[in-house]
């Protein structure tokens, strides 16, 4: 069934794919771009909806043929834009993002790109901008929710059709709940597990469900000077936004529904009044052509976007991005005019359903089979030199620890905890018990498994306590754009709790300290109630923050006769030491300079004021030692990541498992622990359950 066309859709489809593409290409006016994809959402929950309602109500529904127009609608520019980009990738890329790449081939050709993404996106995945198919998560979504959307129709149209609700009031009531559900799932999820919320159908799919109750509700009907107001209330409902939100928002969830109804709102106005202004600036031609391209260039600008930056070594200038998406554009009109318009109609193949089912399940096979040929080949069309290969190497060699336990902050609890048994090393690791717990951030994770090797040394056993992005700090909260801080509270809360019943005789308290000192700012920040004007996000209040948490940290363990060993951070390099060396050899960048060393003085500029605070702490608290790394990795006025043959970082702050290693080396190291065993309190003990005494 084919609905009457209305050029306004096609309009907001162009609306859509700009601020997206704006977004992408970090033009900063554009901060709430990623809305994009939310108007694409219920303008596909509406349309489809309108089309299956009137083919079941007509009794001329057919599955088959309903995923024989999806077929025709998605996959001839899908499998061309994939097989394209797989082939600039193999040229452009190092062999691990090769690989990387090759690894999301899979997902994004047989629709669960978002499941693959949402578990790799996380703290110790690849960045962003370093995935050309993170994109595809969008396409995923729709395709997964249309499994089930067309069977759940039909359902509810069957049962309406026996009950005295009536087959479209039984459809709207069957949706509506499961719009409601998916929408209190999508608020609750953002604030607690936002990276599975972003990428997840069951906190996007009340977002389709808007556009399918519009499609079924009968809408009151009102003047057209009303539709006209209501459309331009609408389109600025999809327009502040764009510039009014940021990524660092909670979102999706309550924050989306300006974006969805806004976008609602504009469709029911063009309904009644097609003229109105905000409809009738939505159907000029030249912004219709744009939306009727959206598709495709939605498909094409993100691997350029990455691939650009891949190319140059660095972020694009805002021309250099402008360029790239002149190039999409071109792409996406070549795609309308020569692949999806010959391809989209009902006599394209031969006029034979089958023959283009056929021709779909080949072009999955084929680019399934490329994606797991490469995937094996371990890289593209160039090979590395060993050098390269020994630093992309590095940029893996990562602790197990490190990842395995890592308390996600993602819906954390006191029953989430990572067991001590798990997390432990030395002679009482099996049983649970340790005389040492390292607590931290992913600073602490990376690190622990070379203090753990010194401990274990010693005849001990450390355990690890870390959560990424976190402090090992009490006394306040530790703000994050991409993580909610009463995670970090409850954790560190969780943490304290367990030190107060195992008592162990010795905390070691590892962290990204210049993160909450001279990095601190709106988007890292400690606030503090406990501290005069403590609730300011700044620089200034965060130091002056901090250096309260450190006092009460070792205030509340030194009162229970627990030692500490406070670490000083990493040296920070500008970027992965191991990354910019498979750079160099890889594209043969030479003005990349010495990549694994770094002037102390340099290095002092960001660590020098936590190392300060640290020490300064230390001296007020008996039974405190420091024990910092600039000590271990510079010397003589530089900083060194690696010696040529190893490489102690795996990103640009994070140890390496080698750096750790190297690290456990260091005399010094040696002498903290001794002596914080030595004077420390008590005996090994055994991690139990809490009592009500506890």
């Amino acid at each position: 069934m084919n609905l009457k066309y209305r050029p306004d859709i096609d309009g907001l489809r162009a609306v859509a794919v700009v601020v997206a593409l704006l977004f992408h290409a970090h033009i900063p006016p554009f901060r709430g771009g990623f809305i994009g994809v939310d108007i694409f959402f219920v303008l596909s929950g509406y349309l489809i909806t309108s089309i299956l309602y009137n083919d079941m109500m007509k009794g001329e529904f057919s599955l088959v043929d309903f995923y024989d127009r999806r077929i025709r609608r998605i996959f001839p520019a899908l499998f061309v834009v994939l097989p394209v980009t797989t082939f600039i990738a193999a040229f452009l890329l190092m062999p691990r993002q090769m690989v990387l790449f090759a690894q999301s081939i899979v997902p994004s050709a047989l629709f669960y790109a978002n499941i693959h993404f949402q578990g790799l996106m996380n703290y110790f995945g690849p960045q962003a901008d370093e995935t050309p198919l993170l994109h595809l998560w969008s396409l995923a979504v729709e395709e997964q929710y249309y499994i089930f959307f067309p069977l759940l129709m039909f359902a509810f149209l069957k049962t309406g059709g026996r009950i005295a609700l009536g087959p479209r009031r039984m459809a709207i009531l069957g949706f509506l709940i499961i719009a409601v559900v998916s929408g209190v799932y999508a608020e609750l999820s953002a604030r607690t597990q936002p990276t599975a919320s972003f990428f997840l159908l069951q906190s996007r799919a009340w977002e389709l469900l808007v556009g399918a109750l519009l499609a079924l509700v009968h809408m009151p009907k009102v003047s057209e000077k009303t539709a006209n107001w209501i459309g331009v209330a609408g389109l600025l409902s999809i327009v502040v936004p764009v510039f009014a939100y940021s990524h660092d928002m909670t979102f999706p969830g309550l924050s989306a529904a300006p974006i969805v109804f806004g976008t609602a709102a504009v469709i029911y106005a063009g309904t009644i009044n097609p003229a109105g202004y905000a409809n009738f600036l939505l159907s000029r031609p030249k912004v219709v052509y744009v939306g009727r391209i959206s598709y495709a260039l939605y498909l094409w600008h993100w691997p350029l976007l990455v691939f650009g930056k891949t190319y140059m070594g660095r972020a694009l200038t805002y021309f250099e991005a402008g360029g790239m998406l002149i190039v999409a554009f071109i792409f996406a009109s070549l795609s309308l005019k020569y692949v999806e318009t010959p391809l989209r109609h009902a006599g394209s193949l031969g006029g034979k359903r089958r023959g283009r089912f056929a021709a779909g399940i080949m072009a999955m096979a084929m680019t399934l089979a490329v994606g797991v040929l490469f995937e094996r080949l371990g890289g593209g069309f160039y090979p590395i030199s060993p050098l390269g290969a020994r630093a992309e190497a590095a940029m893996e060699d990562r602790s197990p620890f490190s990842r395995s336990c890592n308390n996600s902050p993602k819906g954390f609890s006191a029953a989430a905890l990572n067991p001590a048994s798990a997390c432990s090393v030395g002679p009482g690791a099996a049983k649970g018990e340790y005389d040492v717990v390292v607590w931290g951030d992913s600073h602490a994770g990376a690190s622990f498994i070379g203090i753990a090797e010194q401990v274990a040394a010693l005849g001990h056993t450390a355990r690890l306590q870390t959560m990424a992005g976190c402090p090992p700090l009490i006394g306040g909260q530790a703000h994050r754009d991409d993580m909610p801080s009463w995670t970090c509270t409850a954790f560190n809360a969780e943490v304290l709790q367990e030190i107060r019943r195992i008592k162990p005789k010795v905390a070691v308290l590892v962290g990204r300290w210049a993160m909450w000192t001279s990095k601190a700012g709106p988007a890292f920040t400690l606030t503090s109630d406990e501290v005069p004007g403590g609730g300011v996000r700044s620089r200034e209040v965060s130091q002056k923050v901090f250096a309260h948490m450190l006092d009460r940290t070792l205030k509340e363990l030194s009162d229970l006769g627990i030692h500490v060993v406070l670490v000083g951070q990493t040296p920070e390099f500008g970027r992965s030491p191991g990354r910019c060396v498979a750079e160099k050899e890889f594209y043969n960048r030479s003005k990349l300079g010495n990549c694994l060393e770094l002037p102390s003085a340099a290095a002092d500029k960001v660590l020098g004021i936590g190392n300060e605070m640290i020490a300064k702490a230390a001296t007020s608290f008996p039974g405190t030692t420091t024990f910092l790394l600039s000590d271990v990795f510079c010397r003589d006025g530089t900083c060194r990541a690696g010696d040529g043959e190893k490489f102690f970082y795996v990103d640009a702050d994070h140890l390496s498992a080698t750096g750790a290693h190297h690290m456990s080396q260091d005399p010094a190291l040696r002498a903290a622990l001794l002596k914080a065993l030595g004077e420390g309190g008590n005996t090994s003990a055994a991690l139990a359950p809490a009592t009500a005494k506890d």
